[in-house]
């Protein structure tokens, strides 16, 4: 079960020491009406900035495994995000896991490709997605042959990447927002749950009246339909900052085994020296 989480490393960095207990209580709900009139005023979102670069310290029931690292940059008329991720020299020696994940993003902020490189444990895979009028994944798994497929069970499909980035966007609101991530064959819907505000403190800053968000991870009920979903499967906790930045402090994920976390460390300033986590 612990290989499972330390293969989620870097799809999870595609959603941010790591606390031992999830950013809000399992049974936690959203602020009233009023409560939510009362908060403070947001500014307006400066996201993404250009030649932004995030670095975080990846954790699994409170222990060091890895280091994982968003960048953003300029394409002309898109948005490139990239994140690289690996485990630390001592889990290594157990079960290393290195991957690269490459998102596209237009204007708009909607998914134009997304590729996906995962090395476990000298095991490596390959996973493209294209998006347009019929959506495509290419897969390249480490121990079969590689195939293709239209997700046409899909009607505005993202990916993780650029649903990160849409949460960084996202005004506090009662209401939930549903998302559709693309993945894999099954058509699943991300609902984004405001949360209510707390301080947080990471090795990068201390955050006042930071956003938290529960990202509820549900599949909808037949293949081909968007509207009914099921039960929650899942779900990942965000704190983001409440500054024009609107940083991602922490992300964390439940397993039964423990907790992974991965808890902001450094920002990098536009035009600083970008040093590797991994290589490829």
């Amino acid at each position: 079960m612990a290989r499972r989480a330390l293969s989620w490393l870097l799809p999870a960095a595609a959603l941010a020491s790591a606390c031992a207990s999830p950013t809000a209580p399992l049974d936690a709900l959203p602020p009233t009406p009023a409560a939510l009139a009362a908060e403070p005023v947001l500014p307006l979102a400066e996201v993404p900035p250009a030649g932004e670069r995030l670095v975080y310290d990846v954790a699994l029931a409170g222990l060091p495994i890895g280091r994982a690292a968003f960048s953003t940059r300029d394409d002309g008329g898109s948005t490139r995000l990239e994140v690289e991720g690996g485990t630390n020299a001592v889990v290594d020696l157990i079960y290393s896991v290195r991957g690269v994940a490459r998102s596209r993003l237009d204007r708009a902020g909607d998914s134009k490709s997304f590729y996906l490189w995962m090395d476990e444990d000298g095991k490596t895979s390959e996973r493209v997605l294209a998006f347009g009028a019929l959506p495509c994944l290419s897969y390249r798994p480490w121990n079969d042959e590689p195939w293709v497929a239209a997700l046409t069970q899909y009607q505005r499909p993202r990916d993780p990447l650029s649903l990160l980035m849409e949460l960084r966007r996202l005004e506090p609101a009662s209401e939930p927002r549903d998302f559709e991530v693309a993945m894999t064959l099954r058509s699943y819907c991300y609902r984004a749950r405001y949360l209510g505000r707390t301080d947080v403190r990471v090795d990068a800053g201390e955050f006042a009246e930071a956003l938290l968000w529960r990202v509820e991870v549900r599949p909808y009920r037949e293949l081909g339909e968007t509207i009914d979903v099921g039960p929650m499967v899942g779900f990942y906790d965000v704190a983001i900052s409440a500054d024009a930045r609107r940083l991602p402090l922490r992300v964390t994920r439940e397993f039964g085994f423990g907790q992974v976390a991965l808890e902001l460390d450094e920002i990098a300033r536009p035009g600083d020296a970008a040093g590797g986590v991994v290589s490829h």
